[in-house]
This record gives C-alpha cells, structure tokens and sequence, in this order.
C-alpha cells in the first residue's frame, strides 16, 4: 500500500503543465486552412440583412438612437485624461510624461469619440500616423477609418479590402489602433455591437409611424364619396374622381348637375394605441443604448432618475475601461518599447468620479462638529479649497427678539461672572489633564478587563491610591481663588451699571 502511494506521488510531481494552446483557430484541422482567408461577423441580424453595415449605419438616424448614444459619448469624452506612470523608476515616469506631451498635442477626446463608435458597431480601427522628433517616435495624428473597410482573418490578423484585393491586405503591425466591444469568446474578432440590439426596435419603430400617420389621416379627416348614375360614361366617372381628390387640398369644389358627393366619417372602433407602441419602443431603445428612460425623458421621479443616472454611468465607465486598455495596450506600449525600452507603459485612464456634493459635506462636517470633534485647517483647505485660517474673534452672538418688536443683542445680558468663570476654565484646562490622568486612565483600563460590575468596584479603591492628592488640592484652591476674584470683579461691574 505504501509502495502504490509512492508511486503515486511520483506521477503526479513529474506531471507538467500544458502551455501550448490548444484550443485556438490554429490547431482546429477542419479550420486551419482558413487561417489565411477573411472572416465574417457572427452577427445573425447582419447576416439576415445581407452583410451590410448601411443598414446599421441608418439606425443612427432615429431620434432616439442618436440622443441616447449621444449621451454615452458626450459622458465618455468630457472626463478629464489621466496619465499615471507604471512604475516608480526614473524612466518610468519620463516615459508617462512623455504619453502625457503626445496626448496634449494631438485632439486626443476627437479621437476617442470617433473610436467610441465600436460601441454601436462592434469594433473601430483607428490608423496611427508615426514621426520621428529626433531620435523618438511620436505621434504625428490619429486618424480613425469607416470600420467596414477592415475585415479580419483566422489568424485574428487585420486585413483591408479594397477593389483590388477583395480577399484584403494584411495591414502592418503596431499601426492601427483596433478597439472590439467584449463578447462571449475570444475567437470573434469583431464583437457585437448595440446596432446588432437596435435594428428591429428601431425598424418597428419606423412602420409604426408610418403606419400612425395613416391612421391620422384616416381618422382624422373623413373619406369623400362620389356617386354617379348608372349610366354615366367614363368621361363622368374619371371627372368625380378628380373632384373626389381635390377635396383634401381645396376648401370649395363645383359639382356637374346630375353627381354627387358625400362624406364618409371613418368610425375608430378597434386596434392598438400607435402612440403607446412608439413610446414603447422608445423606451426599448434607451435601455439597449444607455440601460434606462428616465436620462432621455423627461417627466421622471428624481429619485428614479438618480438611480438611472447611476446605472447610465456604469455603462459609460465600462465603455471608457474598455477604450483605454485597448489604447494602453496598443499605442502607448509601442511607444514606451520604442522610446523607454527599460520602462514599464504608463497607465491612460479618464477620471469619472462626479465632483462631491459640497452642500451635502457642509451639513455633514457640521454633525460631526457638534458631536464635539474640530477638523484641521488642512482638511478644510483640501475639503473647500482656497487658503483659511483660523479666526481668533469669536463669532457674533445671535440678536434676540422683545415683545416690544425691537431686537438687541445677546450680549447685553451677558453674565460677567459666568464669562470669567468660563474664561477661568478654559485657561486652566491644559493644566488640568495630566493631574486628571491618574484617574481616567486607571478607570479606562480596569473597565475594559473587568468581567463584571463588582470587580470593577474592587479595582477602584486600587486605582484611586496612585493618584497625587496634594496636587489636586493645591491646584483646586487656585481655581477656587481664581472664581472667587472673577466673582467679585462682576459684582462691581454690575454695582457700577
């Protein structure tokens, strides 16, 4: 038994792990011949309307496709750039500096916009413009491509089609900036983008209205009848129709003796709201493009519409993740190896976080103000910004209000002794904590090991007997005195009133 165990444990350490990929394109022998030739989308809606991405294209032209898609790029781009070094060497942060200068340069946000777009498509393709400035490589401009110039092959590789090489052009490598929307599997290279959700609502939405501006003009203007005798030449026949379609655009039309016209009011018995089904696909379209309604309509709770506005900024971050890690993992690591070969690539991030609710921090510092606890001038230059200091002037009393109407200040009433008095404390409290720690500190301790109120009763007289009593009584007749002439200097002040 003990032989077979060892054995055992002798297979399992000579075990290694497979690092090869098994799984890929490549190894597939049914797909490997396919390696060199272009792919197709595995988008169902576009294979059923032919490949072609104009369809895809028009959606944009819907009102509501392009408010709330509009939306998500508005939101993506208005956040401020961030470049954060990868490492804390010398070289990595002159390399972050450096990605920083070339962002500045260019019109990075226009960039990003225009990439954004993979969003609605599944993928865009952006060509980098290299240039040399002495011995470093920048970037020259970036100019993003129609996207539906750009196939892929079954090696993932980027191809461009044109009318000379239908079957595409491997494109160079680390030249184009390629972003595709996350799907299910890393073998589609294309992703799936919103318009593959948004065709059909959107096509529905179409024929809806078109079918709606019928029915408005059916129901809202009656059907002219025209009738003639049984005898009545074609000639006739052809005159009251002509008649019969001038109505809708004439105000008064002329009979020949012998016709006759009537209105025929269309009764609206049965059917469906158009109205309603519009406004549902509208809604439909919010939620596929920005994951709510209430950021696109109005009318909505706000409450509701905070809690939206949090869900469309969810989506609005994972869109800006998204475009920055392809842009981190693609230019800025080319240029770090080109220029700072011993750098680590720095980080581009765009800041999301929405800027505080002051007025929300006000009433909060104030409650923990009053719960007895002052923060820091440096908390509240961080917090509100600009330069304060401390204001030795104590704040004005409030004013009070007689019965006579008339107000006065608080102050006049002001007791002169309790203000020595408080006056008196305040200068003696500094002097008073460490006489005061041999009782507070033995107290705290022998609570917090005590299992039970009796046990905290016996290490009191225990405690008590550290402390110095002759300087507590000493410091006790000083303030006794200290109140005494604070007690009598108000008596004569009031004597002199």
């Amino acid at each position: 038994m003990a032989r077979n165990t060892k054995n055992t444990s002798r297979q399992a350490k000579a075990e290694k792990p497979v690092v090869t990929e098994v799984a890929g394109v490549k190894s597939d022998l049914d797909l490997a011949k396919l390696i060199n030739e272009i792919t197709t989308p595995n988008d169902t809606v576009l294979k059923s309307i032919g490949n072609r991405y104009d369809a895809y294209k028009a959606l944009l032209r819907d009102d509501q496709v392009k408010a709330a898609f509009g939306q998500r790029l508005d939101a993506m781009v208005g956040k401020e750039v961030t470049v954060e070094a990868g490492g804390t060497s010398f070289q990595d942060k002159k390399a972050a500096e450096f990605i920083r200068n070339q962002l500045d340069a260019i019109d990075f946000d226009a960039a990003c916009r225009k990439m954004a777009f993979a969003q609605f498509y599944g993928y865009a393709v952006a060509e980098m413009l290299w240039a040399f400035d002495g011995a470093q490589v920048v970037i020259d401009a970036i100019k993003v491509r129609k996207f539906d110039r750009f196939r892929f092959d079954g090696a993932g590789r980027l191809r461009l089609i044109t009318r000379t090489a239908p079957k595409g052009t491997i494109m160079p490598e680390r030249k184009f900036w390629v972003s595709t929307v996350e799907t299910d599997n890393d073998d589609d290279p294309y992703g799936l983008g919103l318009a593959h959700f948004l065709y059909w609502p959107v096509y529905l939405k179409r024929n809806g209205l078109r079918f709606w501006a019928v029915a408005l003009e059916k129901f809202g203007m009656p059907t002219a009848v025209g009738k003639h005798h049984a005898g009545a030449t074609d000639s006739e026949v052809s005159t009251l129709l002509s008649l019969l379609t001038s109505i809708h655009g004439q105000a008064a039309v002329t009979v020949p003796q012998g016709q006759e016209i009537s209105l025929l009011e269309a009764v609206r018995a049965s059917g469906g709201d158009h109205e309603k089904f519009v406004k549902y696909l509208d809604a439909m379209i919010a939620k596929v493009i920005v994951g709510q309604t209430s950021t696109t309509d109005s009318g909505s709770w706000r409450g509701t519409a905070n809690v939206h506005k949090d869900v469309r900024d969810e989506i609005i971050k994972a869109d800006t993740d998204l475009l920055c890690s392809t842009f981190n993992s693609g230019p800025v690591k080319w240029l770090t190896q080109w220029n700072f070969p011993t750098a680590k690539p720095p980080r581009v991030w765009r800041v999301l976080d929405d800027e505080e609710d002051l007025d929300s921090r006000v009433k909060r510092d104030k409650l923990i103000y009053d719960m007895g606890f002052v923060p820091a001038l440096s908390y509240i230059n961080d917090t509100y910004g600009g330069k304060w200091t401390q204001n030795s002037t104590p704040s004005k009393p409030p004013t009070t209000q007689g019965n006579d109407g008339t107000s006065s200040d608080s102050t006049a009433f002001a007791d002169p002794t309790g203000d020595a008095i408080d006056q008196a404390l305040d200068q003696e409290l500094e002097d008073w904590q460490p006489l005061m720690r041999p009782i507070i500190d033995p107290l705290l301790d022998l609570i917090e090991d005590a299992a039970s109120f009796a046990e905290i009763e016996d290490s009191l007289r225990k405690a008590y007997p550290d402390m110095d009593i002759q300087a507590f009584a000493q410091k006790l007749r000083e303030l006794t005195f200290g109140v005494e002439i604070a007690t009598r200097a108000g008596a004569q002040i009031n004597d002199g009133d």
